[in-house]
C-alpha cells in the first residue's frame, strides 16, 4: 500500500513539472487562464493511464493540480514578473479547487475508461 501511494507521489511531481511546461507554454499561446487547466487535464490523463488503480490515480491527479496551482505564481513570475503574477492570481482567482478537482476526476476517469486494466 506504501509503495503505490510513494509511487503515486512521484509521479505527481513529474505530472506537475510537466504541468508547469505545458502552462507556461499555454500562456505565450494566449490561453490566459485556461492554461493552467488544459496542462493539468493532459497531465492528468497521462497519470490514469500510467497508474495501477483508480484511487493512485486520483490521488497523484489531486496533488498533481495542488501543487500547480501553488507553483504557478512562481513560474508566471519568473517570466513575466510579479505584476503579472499577481494580476493572473487576482483577476482569475487562484484556481486551487479548480486544478485539484480537474486533476483527479480525469486521472481517475482516465485510469477506468481508458487503461482497460
Amino acid at each position: 500500500m506504501a509503495d503505490e501511494f510513494g509511487g503515486a507521489i512521484i509521479i505527481a511531481i513529474i505530472a506537475t513539472i510537466i504541468a508547469l511546461i505545458l502552462g507556461i507554454i499555454g500562456l505565450f499561446l494566449n490561453f490566459n487562464w485556461l492554461s493552467f487547466p488544459i496542462a493539468v487535464i493532459l497531465v492528468s490523463i497521462g497519470i490514469g493511464l500510467l497508474s495501477d488503480d483508480f484511487v493512485s490515480a486520483a490521488i497523484a491527479g489531486a496533488i498533481t493540480g495542488f501543487l500547480t496551482a501553488f507553483l504557478k505564481g512562481f513560474v508566471i513570475s519568473l517570466f513575466w514578473g510579479g505584476w503579472a503574477a499577481t494580476i493572473l492570481n487576482n483577476a482569475f482567482g487562484g484556481q486551487y479547487l479548480l486544478l485539484i478537482f480537474v486533476g483527479a476526476i480525469f486521472a481517475a476517469g482516465s485510469n477506468m475508461i481508458l487503461s482497460g486494466k
